[in-house]
C-alpha cells in the first residue's frame, strides 16, 4: 500500500493492519478502543444509535470506496482492515442497550473475532467472493451475528 495515500490510512485502521501478527485481531481491537471513547459513553437513547448506525453505514461505503483505491492488486489483503473496523462497530451496537460495562465490550469483540474467524452460516461465501462489496460484507455479517448473540447472552444471563 501506498503509505502516502491518506486513504491507506483508513484502509490499514490507522496502522493497525501492518501488525505482523493477526492484523484482522488488532484491527478489531483499535476498533474497540476507537468505539470505547468515542461511543460507549453515549446515553442509550434512540437518537444516539441512529446517529451511530449512519455512522456505521457511512464508514461501510467509505470502505467500498477506498478498497479498490488503496489495494491496487492484492485480493482481500491482511492489511487491509477497515472491514473489521465496521464489522466490530456493528457488533458493538447493542451495547448502548444492555449493561454497560467493559465485561460486556469484551464479549462484543471475541464473539465478533469468532464469527469472523469461524465464518459461520453464509459468512464464507462472501469472503471467497471478490471485490470490495465481498471483503466489506462478510464482516458486516459476522458483527451482525455477534450483535445477536450479545442481546441472546444479554437476556439468557439476566433470566437466570
Amino acid at each position: 500500500m501506498n503509505l502516502r495515500n491518506p486513504l491507506s490510512w483508513l484502509s490499514l485502521g490507522f496502522g493497525s493492519g501492518l501488525s505482523p501478527i493477526a492484523p484482522g485481531t488488532m484491527g478489531s481491537l483499535v476498533a474497540l478502543i476507537f468505539y470505547y471513547f468515542f461511543f460507549y459513553s453515549l446515553a442509550a437513547s434512540l437518537i444516539n444509535s441512529f446517529i451511530f448506525l449512519i455512522f456505521i453505514m457511512n464508514s461501510f461505503l467509505i470502505g467500498i470506496y477506498i478498497y479498490p483505491k488503496t489495494v491496487e492488486k492484492d485480493d482481500d489483503p491482511g492489511s487491509f482492515v477497515w472491514d473489521e473496523f465496521v464489522g466490530m462497530w456493528i457488533a458493538c451496537l447493542p451495547l448502548s442497550y444492555i449493561e454497560s460495562s467493559f465485561l460486556w465490550l469484551l464479549i462484543s469483540f471475541f464473539l465478533f473475532r469468532l464469527f469472523d474467524i469461524w465464518k459461520p452460516l453464509g459468512i464464507r461465501t462472501f469472503d471467497k467472493g471478490h471485490g470490495a462489496f465481498n471483503v466489506m460484507i462478510d464482516d458486516v455479517i459476522a458483527g451482525v451475528y455477534s450483535a445477536v448473540s450479545m442481546i441472546f447472552l444479554f437476556t439468557f444471563f439476566n433470566y437466570i
